[in-house]
C-alpha cells in the first residue's frame, strides 16, 4: 500500500474530536437514565438531549464533506502538477512492460 503523499487536512482532524464529544453525548445521555432523575444534568440532558445530538451529528457530516472535498480538490491539484511523461518514459515502460 502507498504511504499518503501529504499530511490530512486539518478538518480531517476535527472530525476526532467532534465524533468524540457525540460519543461522550451519547454516554450521558444513557448514564442519565440510570441515574438520579432529579439531578440537574439528567434534567438538562432530558430537555436538550435531542438537539444537541443532532446538531454535533450536523456537525460531524458538514466537516466530514468538506473535508473530503478539500481532499478531492488536493488531489486534484496534485495530479495536475504531475509531471507528463515524454518518448523516452514511454518507450522505457512499453520494453519493461515486455518483459514481464
Amino acid at each position: 500500500m502507498k504511504r499518503p503523499r501529504t499530511k490530512p487536512s486539518f478538518l480531517f482532524r476535527l472530525i476526532v474530536p467532534v465524533t468524540v464529544v457525540f460519543i461522550l453525548t451519547i454516554l450521558s445521555l444513557i448514564a442519565s437514565l440510570f441515574g438520579d432523575p432529579a439531578a440537574p444534568v439528567a434534567q438538562w440532558l432530558e430537555s436538550n438531549g435531542n438537539a444537541l445530538l443532532f446538531w454535533e451529528f450536523i456537525a460531524i457530516l458538514v466537516i466530514a464533506l468538506v473535508a473530503m472535498t478539500v481532499d478531492r480538490v488536493r488531489t486534484l491539484r496534485g495530479l495536475d502538477e504531475e509531471p507528463l511523461l515524454d518518448a523516452s518514459d514511454t518507450d522505457a515502460a512499453m520494453t519493461e512492460a515486455k518483459t514481464i
